[in-house]
């Protein structure tokens, strides 16, 4: 008997579980069967043929035939019969072996007609008589006839995946248990089992002992790697250390998945042109596309919760958890985006490997998908080749001094002048700018030089050429989201930055108008129903709806009233009974200055507004005045309330 050499690479456990099963073929006619368990896609198959393949003598002999190990998988099957078949097809290599070719040895063999064959009695060959037949699989594996050797085993595959009733299968496997008295191993998930509890009420009578695998990571990737069948298989296998460390980080057992992201990863390759994978730059890049190819198949399919839109909605984490960092509140239980960035954050893959950075685990996200290879990504990071200060710097903890002090200069260089492609470029410069003064090692620069640099070219080129406060917000927000992503954990300096930008956010946004305001100052009939809309959303920071704030502080009034007074009569009264609505829903309750507050600032507006209507009402006949009127009369009553009940907030307030 032949035993596989140790393993050095496999896991101890399934080694010792190895160990067991060659323990267990020492046995003759053990009169019981041993359970190899696991999820799916954790190795079962793998690990068990490996064994198998390790067993087999692969010798030939005139006078005695050995018996190799027996595989039968059991997926799709419906009924024993269809087993039985496969355990023919699995015997019938010693129909075709040199000791069936010798005179007369087959005779003591059982066999039953079904199959032509050629005996060649004196091994002059020549066919020197024909018979049909094939080999009964009981029959040989119980024969006690000296020229059969060696294992009696059988290993039975894909349990869970047969569809014949549970207790014939097991039934027929407790044939060749009992009364054959092979070494059986049977493989399969038993926890995807559609009759699990009857498979528990029986197991007992064939199967003795039980043995949970451990998906091998390492034993697979090496495997893979070598796999004929798997294109680039050469990169790959100079890469299987980040192949597997990777996976590992995933913490998914599911190693199909990994051999399906190899696969796919190596097929997405042969897409892209030759030109563009000779460029210096390519060779980094691939090596950030395996690993996201590695990690974002693992998270997609093998993990809990849903993948699409994973570069925007870990942005809004990371900007949820920095705003309440900012306040000084607690921040929220981790979200699951924010939880599978953590992982290869922590692995050390996400800074080097770029695993699980947003722009990357979107373009294989959108491969995975759709199919689609986007090349204008790929693009745009050959051309990242040429690295600027901020990028060099990434590294800091690994550079030599000069190179360090070089760059600290130049980038400082980049902050003072501004002279930046994107937003994102400005902050990733002073992120790293930040953190290096932060650990002292620049003597020149300190954070709020730097921060005042930023906010200058924020307040010129970023922030400055908003055109309203919802663009302003907007921008706000990726700010945040950056600030997240490239910083996590707060520093004095950090908070130094932020507040600068924040003098700058609130400066501009003071000048600048809200969506709401824009439409009250731009009105016409086609602009009615999306006026309704914006009106019903939201403020711009998120702070509050339109309907609990004033919609006139900021509006011009001559802009207004022509506006308004442009309107067709039916567009005169849809925005009657939006103001109207607007004001009543507040001020006619029982307690009014309890909401005055958020209507106080219309007060600066509203008495010219009035003024100017009352004067177009004079321009104007019929319906066309008494609607014009009866706006301005809606909103003298409105104001004359909102003064009433801010002067009882007021009272109340002194009286505290």
């Amino acid at each position: 008997m032949i035993f596989r050499e140790k393993n050095k690479k496999m896991t101890r456990h399934n080694q010792e579980i190895q160990d067991c099963l060659n323990d267990y073929l020492k046995i003759r006619k053990p009169g019981y069967a041993v359970l190899l368990r696991g999820s799916w896609g954790s190795g079962k198959t793998f690990f068990v043929k490996e064994w198998l393949d390790a067993l087999k003598t692969k010798k030939e002999d005139e006078d005695f035939y050995t018996l190799e190990p027996i595989y039968v998988s059991l997926y799709g099957m419906t009924t024993t019969s269809q087993i039985d078949e496969e355990m023919k097809k699995a015997v019938s290599p010693i129909l075709h072996s040199k000791f069936m070719k010798t005179a007369g040895k087959m005779f003591k063999v059982a066999i039953s007609a079904a199959l032509r064959y050629n005996i060649d009695l004196n091994n002059d060959g020549v066919g020197d008589m024909k018979m049909e037949c094939t080999i009964d699989p009981k029959a040989l594996l119980g024969s006690e006839d000296p020229h059969v050797k060696g294992n009696r085993l059988v290993v039975f595959d894909d349990l869970e995946r047969c569809h014949a009733g549970i207790k014939e299968v097991m039934g027929y496997i407790n044939y060749y248990v009992e009364h054959i008295g092979c070494n059986v191993v049977i493989v399969g998930d038993d926890d995807k089992l559609e009759k699990k509890q009857e498979f528990q009420e029986i197991k007992e009578k064939t199967i003795g002992r039980e043995f949970e695998l451990d998906p091998d990571v390492d034993a697979a990737v090496d495997c893979f790697v070598c796999d004929e069948n798997i294109r680039d298989k050469d990169y790959l296998g100079h890469n299987k250390e980040l192949i597997k460390a990777c996976f590992k980080a995933s913490r998914t057992n599911n190693l199909r998945l990994l051999k399906q992201s190899l696969c796919d990863f190596s097929l997405m390759m042969e897409r892209i042109p030759s030109k563009t994978k000779q460029h210096p730059a390519f060779e980094k890049i691939k090596q950030r596309l395996l690993a996201n190819f590695v990690a974002v198949y693992a998270e997609d399919k093998g993990q809990e919760g849903n993948m699409d839109d994973y570069g925007r909605k870990l942005g809004e984490e990371f900007s949820d958890q920095m705003a309440l960092d900012l306040i000084g509140e607690d921040k929220p239980v981790k979200t699951e985006m924010t939880k599978k960035h953590e992982k290869y954050n922590v692995a050390g893959l996400t800074d080097k490997y770029y695993a699980m950075v947003p722009h990357y685990a979107d373009f294989v996200l959108e491969y995975l998908r759709k199919g689609r290879l986007n090349m204008g990504f790929i693009e745009t990071e050959i051309r990242k080749d040429d690295k600027k200060p901020w990028e060099v710097l990434q590294n800091y903890m690994c550079l030599e001094n000069d190179v360090l002090t070089k760059n600290v200069d130049l980038n400082a260089g980049y902050l003072q002048n501004g002279e930046f492609g994107s937003v994102d470029e400005m902050l990733s410069s002073a992120f790293i700018m930040l953190m290096i003064i932060h650990w002292e090692l620049t003597p020149k620069y300190n954070a709020e030089i730097v921060s005042k640099w930023c906010a200058k070219t924020m307040r010129k080129k970023y922030y400055g050429s908003c055109k309203s406060q919802n663009e302003l917000h907007d921008m706000r927000q990726h700010v945040m989201a950056c600030v997240g992503y490239y910083v996590g954990d707060q520093v004095p300096e950090v908070k130094t930055f932020l507040i600068e930008l924040g003098k700058v956010y609130a400066e501009i946004e003071g000048k600048l108008k809200n969506d709401l305001t824009v439409f009250l100052e731009t009105l016409s009939d086609g602009k009615i129903e999306e006026l309704y809309n914006v009106y019903n959303g939201v403020m711009p920071d998120h702070s509050t709806t339109y309907s609990l704030s004033p919609i006139f502080a900021r509006v011009d009034p001559e802009k207004f009233v022509n506006g308004f007074a442009g309107l067709s009569n039916e567009g005169k009264r849809k925005v009657i009974s939006l103001i109207v609505g607007h004001y009543n829903d507040a001020l006619n309750i029982q307690n009014p200055e309890d909401m005055v507050y958020h209507y106080v600032d219309d007060l600066k507006t509203l008495p010219e507004i009035i003024k100017l209507l009352e004067q177009k009402a004079d321009e104007y006949q019929l319906v066309d005045k008494m609607l014009v009127k009866m706006l301005k009369n809606n909103l003298v009553q409105s104001m004359e309330k909102i003064k009433a009940a801010d002067a009882v907030r007021k009272g109340k307030q002194a009286e505290q």
